[in-house]
């Protein structure tokens, strides 16, 4: 796997290791969830969907994490095909919810979680 697409990698995951800390860590700051567009009042019910959400993120960061890894233990086709997969999942994601709700593209969607992602999978084919 080439150095670009290693370091875009790494990049996506650490905008997805992010992205679970604002979910799942950090959600009931009032800067936060605001940031999430949910208002305080709905923070106890909305609370347990951020977090699981969180922890989708971490995983898809843990799955790039864990394919660089493999890369650089030797198994370089087993550790592309993690890296691709991560990355085509964190794109796919961005783009849903960029197409269920078109605001949300500043914040997280094809801007925030997809652009690295995006970036790790044309680095990939070069």
């Amino acid at each position: 796997m080439n150095i670009p697409a290693q370091a875009l990698a790494v990049v996506a995951a650490l905008t997805h290791l992010w992205i679970f800390t604002m979910e799942s860590v950090r959600f009931s700051r009032p800067d936060v969830h605001a940031m999430f567009e949910v208002r305080a009042a709905d923070l106890n019910a909305v609370r347990p969907w951020a977090f699981h959400q969180g922890c989708y993120n971490a995983l898809l960061a843990l799955q790039m994490l864990a394919g660089l890894t493999a890369v650089h233990l030797g198994a370089a086709a087993a550790g592309q095909a993690l890296v691709l997969a991560a990355s085509a999942s964190m794109l796919a994601a961005g783009v849903a919810l960029i197409a269920f709700d078109p605001r949300r593209a500043r914040i997280k969607g094809l801007i925030g979680q997809g652009a690295p992602a995006l970036a790790t999978l044309i680095a990939l084919m070069a």
